[in-house]
């Protein structure tokens, strides 16, 4: 477990839930929130500035340390000293300890 002094951000973590508009077959995506509250720490990722081909910036990336708690791949996360939200692309278990995921922001 990281000690609570070390994470200064809290996150509302919110899980991606599929459902059918009735009478079509044409899906719908609402979240579904999992846990509030949660300490956590964002750390830059390193996003490159420059532009790529198409003329578009990439998204900012961030590296998110926290204590194990239920978090995947897609799973959307929301900053709450600001509101901003992100989106969890990788997630990686260390033993138990803690949790590392890499998140972008969701535009």
């Amino acid at each position: 477990m990281i000690e609570k002094r070390l994470l200064n951000d809290n996150i509302t973590i919110r899980k991606p839930v599929q459902s059918m508009v009735p009478g079509t077959r044409q899906p719908v995506y609402d979240y579904e929130v999992l846990a509030t509250g949660i300490k956590a720490r964002f750390d830059p990722g390193g996003t490159p500035s420059s532009r790529n081909v198409m003329g578009q910036t990439p998204k900012r990336t961030f590296r998110l340390f926290l204590n194990p708690t239920e978090l995947k791949a897609n799973y959307e996360i929301i900053r709450e000293s600001d509101g901003e939200v992100f989106i969890a692309t990788d997630v990686k278990n260390f033993w138990g300890h803690h949790l590392e995921a890499t998140v972008e922001e969701k535009k």
